[in-house]
């Protein structure tokens, strides 16, 4: 199937995808290819019809799907009988996005704990070390508690999608 241009709805939608990506740190032309990839049928595109679809350049499109198939957002996929590769979304990839962000609170945690560490070995008092201490507290509560949220998730998912995952 070949690209098609979206319309002013699903332009909107694939954009405020961007924004929100931009709003996390990441590149917005990522944020585009994953707002296009969650809403075209069928659901994986080439890098060329990623980038006339985008309005992008090709050489963008390369560079975010190797930054996107890096972070697990999405993966390469075959078509038989042809030489292209194309893009998806992973099946687990928003999922694995979520499971870094626990690693990232957990080394957060530790970063707090040598700074508390060293300024222990200052004797500094407990108002220079306060906000070392609340820091380590909300990614203690955090790096604790996301992992039973994961467990959640994935219990809703299969209970939300069991006949779904069936099929695949």
């Amino acid at each position: 199937m070949s690209p098609r241009a979206l319309d002013d709805g699903l332009a909107h939608y694939v954009e405020e995808v961007a924004l929100q990506f931009e709003r996390s740190g990441l590149p917005r032309i990522a944020g585009r290819i994953v707002g296009l990839l969650l809403i075209c049928d069928p659901p994986e595109r080439s890098a060329g019809e990623l980038a006339t679809e985008l309005g992008v350049s090709k050489g963008s499109v390369s560079s975010m799907t190797r930054l996107l198939l890096t972070a697990g957002t999405i993966k390469r996929v075959a078509r038989p009988g042809e030489r292209r590769t194309y893009f998806a979304l992973s099946n687990d990839g928003f999922e694995r996005k979520f499971a870094l962000r626990v690693e990232a609170m957990a080394a957060s945690r530790a970063l707090g704990e040598m700074g508390l560490r060293l300024l222990e070995r200052r004797d500094a008092p407990a108002s220079q070390t306060q906000r070392l201490r609340e820091f380590v507290a909300m990614y203690a509560f955090w790096e604790r508690e996301m992992p039973a949220l994961l467990e959640r998730w994935r219990a809703e998912r299969r209970r939300l999608f069991a006949s779904e995952e069936d099929d695949l």
